[in-house]
C-alpha cells in the first residue's frame, strides 16, 4: 500500500502543478491580454524542477544502496576487526533528497504569479463569476495539496527524528498554507466592498507570499545536503516555526483584529487559529530549548 501511495503521489504532484499553473495562466491572460502568455513557461520550469527532484531521489537511493552493499562486501572479505581504524557507522539516508529545491522553484514562481494577479486585477474580480474569486481562492489553495503530494513521495522509512519533521510538515505547514490563502482573500476588496490603505494591501500580499516559501526550511532538514553532514542538523523545522510566527500568525492576527475593530470585517475562526498557533509555538519552544542547544552546539 505504501509503495502504491508513493507511485501515485509523484504523477499526482506534477498533474496538480500543471492544472494549478494552467488556471492561473488563464486568469493572467484573460484579464491582462496575450502579452502575459509567456507565464506559461513558468509551468514548464515548475514541472521540470519537480521531475528532477524525483529523478535525483531515485539516483540518490540507488547510490546509497550500492555504497551500503560495498561496505558489507568489504566487511565480509577483510573484516572490520582487522582494520586499524574503527568502523564509522553509516548514517540514515535523506527522506526527501532534493525536495527543498523543487519547492523553492515552485513556490517562487507561484508567488510571482500571485503578486502579478493582485497587483493588476485581483482586487476587482467578483465572486459571482465562474472564473472569479471563489475559483481563484480554490486554485491557490491547491498549493496545500501539492505540498501534501510532495511529502507523500517519501520512498524510504524515515528515522524517528525524520518522522518528527514529517509530522510537523504534514500538520503545521499545511494549515499555515491554508491560512495564508484565506488571508489573501482579504484583497478581494471589490467583492467585500472594503477599502484598504496601499501599505496594508502590500503587507497582506507580502506576508502571505512569504509563508508560501517558508516550507523550504523544513524540507531542507530532510534533504541529501543536510544528511551529508556527520551529524545532520535537526533544528530547521524549529526555525521555520519561529519564522512562521514572525511573518505569519503574528501579523495575520494584528491585521485581522484591526479589520475586525475598524471595518467589522474578519474571519473570527482564523483569528482564534492565529492565537492558538502562537501559544502552541511558545510552549513548544520552551520544551525544545534544551535539545536545541545541544543540537546547535554539537552536544
Amino acid at each position: 500500500m505504501r509503495k502504491l501511495v508513493v507511485v501515485c503521489a509523484k504523477p499526482a504532484a506534477i498533474l496538480a502543478i500543471l492544472v494549478q499553473g494552467g488556471i492561473l495562466d488563464y486568469y493572467l491572460i484573460h484579464h491582462n491580454g496575450w502579452t502575459w502568455a509567456p507565464w506559461i513557461a513558468a509551468d514548464v520550469v515548475c514541472v521540470a524542477a519537480i521531475f528532477c527532484c524525483i529523478y535525483y531521489s531515485r539516483r540518490y537511493y540507488d547510490k546509497y544502496d550500492r555504497e551500503v552493499q560495498d561496505e558489507k562486501d568489504l566487511e565480509l572479505t577483510q573484516g572490520w576487526k582487522d582494520l586499524e581504524e574503527p568502523k564509522v557507522a553509516r548514517g540514515a539516508p535523506a527522506t526527501l533528497p532534493l525536495a527543498y529545491i523543487g519547492w523553492l522553484v515552485y513556490s517562487g514562481l507561484l508567488v510571482a504569479r500571485i503578486v502579478m494577479i493582485f497587483k493588476t486585477f485581483g482586487s476587482t474580480i467578483s465572486g459571482e463569476e465562474v472564473w472569479g474569486t471563489n475559483m481563484l481562492e480554490f486554485v491557490i489553495g491547491g498549493t496545500a495539496g501539492i505540498f501534501a503530494f510532495l511529502l507523500a513521495t517519501v520512498d524510504r522509512k524515515p528515522t524517528p527524528s525524520q518522522k518528527v519533521c514529517l509530522k510537523f510538515l504534514q500538520h503545521h505547514v499545511l494549515l499555515e498554507i491554508i491560512d495564508s490563502v484565506e488571508f489573501l482573500t482579504i484583497l478581494f476588496t471589490a467583492e467585500h466592498k472594503l477599502t484598504l490603505p496601499g501599505y496594508v494591501y502590500d503587507l497582506i500580499l507580502a506576508f502571505s507570499c512569504i509563508n508560501m516559501i517558508l516550507p523550504t526550511l523544513g524540507l531542507y532538514q530532510l534533504s541529501a545536503t543536510n544528511f551529508k553532514r556527520a551529524k545532520p542538523r535537526e533544528n530547521f523545522y524549529i526555525l521555520q516555526t519561529i519564522l512562521s510566527t514572525i511573518f505569519g500568525n503574528l501579523p495575520f492576527l494584528i491585521i485581522r483584529v484591526v479589520l475586525w475593530s475598524e471595518h467589522k470585517f474578519t474571519n473570527a475562526l482564523f483569528v482564534m487559529k492565529n492565537i492558538i498557533a502562537m501559544v502552541q509555538v511558545r510552549l513548544k519552544n520552551i520544551c525544545w530549548a534544551p535539545s536545541t542547544y545541544y543540537v546547535i552546539n554539537g552536544g
